[in-house]
């Protein structure tokens, strides 16, 4: 007999998606991670070409426009190239690398303020547009070479790498019973590369002599300060575009002194570094003490200079600070991590800054367009913490920055700004960002700060944890 009643319809088989094309500059950096890492020991020596390619040094033009920056020496900014003409930049490059009649030029040195640390800076070389697009070339093409021996336990300025990572780590091991820790700090870490031991270095993967020449010209290109030039013989400007690869490819003889290329530690002792900021983790004192003096003579071996003010021995009891954040731990607790009090002042100062940059004529929805991605970021990095009751205060402190420009504009008294401008209409009508409720823990941390534990409240009710 035929089949009774409606006949159902055949599933429909979901579209196969076309694997997304990857562009040129990306095909070339997996070939030459690919090859680097099945030959450890192989020196590659035709890369120089592989720079002076137009899709190359497109993707260079890309990343340093994306990432904006001030002008060089010279006093040409980004926009200028634009009206310039960004082809006809790429192409005057491009022909003087083939040529050979490109030349480095000077690094202009401006000191930025610490965040945080009042009247405390931090120089800062600022390279031309053109060298900062040719340095962005070079990293594009040996920057895989070295990817393919650097060791997990290093976090800092790596493809696919984040802070988040480092922490997650931390947070890790302190639970897992590492509960002494050296506080680790270089002194002047970028000021003080040896340069003929970094070019040693990068020689044993670049055998390319035309693309060791140009590393060399930058490491020994003059900075230029308040009209004076100088030609240091050690160190690598911090704001130049290779120079944080540069600073890796140093530590890695530390690193991989410490960690297998799977992650696993060579000693008992775990290490974990970001960039020139590190902390070695152990489960004993003496474990401990005896891995701070091999990291020294580590240090001393690259010609480093440690920083023994700043460095130190300490527990998760006592606490320690890494990567803008605070750590402790109580005996038999979790652990419990927040913002350093730095940082906290470092977005109440931006925040001011931000407000106090608007005239009164301005709207107060002009202000908050400006200010919201200021306080997202700060949000989104500090959010893995135990953060929610600084993200309090640093609401309350931009909602009485906020009312404090509105009465200036409009002549009120304090009462009846906080009445007329309040949470309501700053948050929920301006739609000010809000960092309340946005915490977003680590695995392993604690709920409850240290200073709650086994309080009551008032009521007689035990007393909610912080969220």
């Amino acid at each position: 007999m035929p089949p009774q009643g409606k006949a159902q319809s055949r599933p429909r088989q979901a579209r196969r998606q076309a694997p997304a094309r990857l562009d040129h500059a990306r095909k070339l950096q997996r070939t030459l991670y690919r090859a680097a890492k099945q030959q450890p020991e192989r020196r590659f020596t035709l890369l120089y070409d592989k720079v002076c390619r137009q899709d190359i040094l497109q993707e260079a033009w890309q990343r340093v426009k994306s990432n904006k920056g001030a002008a060089g020496v010279d006093e040409v900014d980004i926009d200028e190239i634009r009206e310039y003409g960004e082809a006809r930049f790429l192409a005057e490059i491009e022909q003087e690398l083939h040529d050979g009649s490109y030349r480095v030029s000077l690094v202009r040195r401006v000191h930025i303020q610490k965040p945080g640390q009042p009247g405390k800076t931090r120089p800062l070389g600022i390279p031309t547009v053109k060298d900062r697009v040719v340095q962005m070339a070079v990293k594009l093409v040996i920057e895989p070479l070295f990817e393919a021996d650097f060791v997990p336990c290093s976090f800092g300025f790596r493809p696919e790498k984040t802070p988040r990572m480092a922490l997650s780590i931390i947070a890790e091991k302190t639970q897992a019973g590492y509960a002494h820790v050296v506080d680790v700090d270089l002194k002047s870490y970028f000021d003080t590369i040896d340069h003929e031991l970094l070019l040693q270095l990068v020689g044993r993967r670049v055998g390319d002599v035309r693309v060791l020449r140009l590393i060399r010209a930058w490491l020994k290109a003059g900075v230029m300060e308040e009209g004076k030039v100088t030609h240091p013989d050690r160190g690598s400007p911090q704001g130049g575009v290779v120079s944080p690869l540069l600073s890796n490819i140093v530590l890695h003889e530390v690193d991989r002194q410490w960690c297998r290329s799977d992650g696993t530690m060579i000693h008992s002792v775990v290490l974990v570094r970001y960039a020139d900021d590190m902390v070695l983790l152990a489960r004993t004192k003496i474990e401990a003490q005896q891995a701070w003096e091999r990291l020294q003579s580590q240090f001393a071996a690259l010609r480093l200079v440690v920083n023994q003010e700043k460095s130190r021995l300490t527990t998760v009891e006592e606490g320690f600070a890494f990567l803008g954040f605070e750590f402790r731990k109580a005996p038999a607790r979790l652990l419990y991590m927040w913002p350093r009090k730095k940082a906290c002042q470092h977005i109440r100062d931006r925040v001011r800054e931000v407000v106090r940059s608007f005239p009164s004529s301005a709207s107060i929805g002009e202000v908050i367009r400006k200010l919201n991605p200021t306080l997202n970021g700060w949000c989104t990095y500090y959010r893995v913490g135990n953060s929610n009751r600084i993200f309090h205060k640093i609401d309350w402190a931009v909602m009485s920055e906020l009312q404090l420009w509105l009465r200036r504009k409009h002549q009120r008294s304090w009462r009846s700004a906080r009445k007329r401008w309040n949470y309501q209409f700053l948050y929920k009508r301006c739609r000010l960002y809000q960092m309340v409720g946005r915490v977003s823990h680590l695995p392993g941390l604690r709920r409850m700060p240290p200073a709650e534990d086994g309080r009551r409240a008032g009521c007689g009710k035990s007393a909610r944890p912080v969220r």
